[in-house]
């Protein structure tokens, strides 16, 4: 039978750290590499009850290791309703997280591992969810948790036809990125859309002017607001004493206590 898409999966040994977790290998025909996809369940989790699924960037680094709970002080604690759907990079990270995290649809300044967000964009509509919601159909809501480039993407989605998720948290997002190539994008969106339906909270740092992400940040959160996009709820939510890497643990659990509705 005639697919256009398919995975790979391959049963990894499961991490000690909890029994309600899941870690399995997807392979994208998008982007033409794999992924390890880490789901891990709240105790007690029943197909009987709605659960927020929660999509996350970075699955294996940074608040990754945060939601995910790899070590005892370093751990968050996810709310009882909410599925956590953690997204890792296999090999480089660094390198894939350009390629994969960082946009370039008005400009089409790309290259092999670089701005191709576009790509990664589809492997979640056309691959990941349908293939995770497939197992897990007691769906509440879907949401989306990133930070740095991984905050840039889910702003990103904001702009795309097709409204994947339901809420978009962006942690440090760097709107800087490929020369405010967000910006550009939002620009060409509003040319042809005065709505935009979605529920966007962003976290900043007060301490993050040196590396760009406070006064980008800023300025994209003052032109969209200005807007006045029909159906949009945006709020933003600067962290004084924060860093790019201290925002981490008080942003992602703000983030989670806004799930817990």
């Amino acid at each position: 039978m005639k697919r256009s898409f398919w995975f790979l999966f391959l049963l990894l040994p499961v991490f000690a750290y909890s029994q309600t977790t899941q870690v399995d290998t997807v392979y994208s025909t998008n982007t033409k590499d794999k992924y390890v996809i880490t789901i891990r369940k709240p105790a007690g989790f029943s197909t009987a009850k709605k659960y927020h699924l929660v999509y996350m960037t970075d699955g294996g680094i940074g608040i990754g290791d945060y939601v995910l709970g790899r070590s005892k002080s370093w751990a968050a604690t996810i709310p009882s309703n909410c599925v956590i759907i953690a997204i890792g990079h296999t090999g480089d990270w660094h390198e894939k997280r350009s390629r994969d995290l960082i946009p370039s649809d008005i400009t089409k300044n790309a290259e092999t591992n670089f701005g191709k967000a576009d790509k990664f964009y589809l492997f979640l509509k056309n691959e990941l969810i349908p293939s995770v919601e497939k197992k897990l159909t007691n769906k509440k809501s879907r949401a989306f948790i990133g930070h740095s480039f991984g905050g840039l993407f889910c702003l990103y989605l904001l702009f795309k036809d097709d409204k994947l998720f339901d809420r978009h948290l962006a942690i440090s997002p760097s709107c800087w990125a490929n020369n405010n190539e967000l910006d550009k994008i939002e620009e060409a969106y509003f040319k042809k859309n005065k709505q935009l339906n979605a529920n966007v909270t962003i976290y900043v740092g007060g301490l993050e002017f040196l590396n760009k992400v406070l006064y980008s940040t800023r300025s994209f959160y003052t032109t969209v607001t200005g807007r006045k996009y029909k159906g949009l709820a945006m709020i933003k939510d600067e962290i004084g004493n924060a860093n790019h890497f201290s925002i981490r643990k008080p942003a992602v659990d703000r983030a989670l206590e806004q799930l817990k509705d």
